[in-house]
């Protein structure tokens, strides 16, 4: 998977997941249950290519493009309405 593969997954999730936009990086970062300070920071190092993405979170993104929800529910990991963040 590539930077640009995962860039396009956020988009093609967040219209699977009914978000009606892309889902933001923090929110991939939640559902792959990244772990530090700031799981979008992880995933945007990934999209510029900063740090390699591995191959558990290849695999998950690809399961969860075929269909798989994420583990926690997606009130815990996607933002709605009108409370912002990144």
């Amino acid at each position: 998977m590539t930077g640009d593969d995962l860039h396009a997954a956020k988009a093609t999730l967040g219209e699977m997941w009914a978000v009606g936009r892309p889902l933001r990086n923090s929110e991939l970062g939640r559902a792959l249950r990244l772990s530090g300070r700031d799981p979008g920071r992880s995933i945007e190092d990934y999209i510029t290519g900063k740090t390699r993405i591995s191959g558990p979170v290849s695999v998950a993104v690809e399961m969860m493009l075929a269909g798989a929800m994420p583990p926690d529910p997606l009130d815990s990991v996607v933002v709605r309405g009108s409370r912002r963040g990144s």
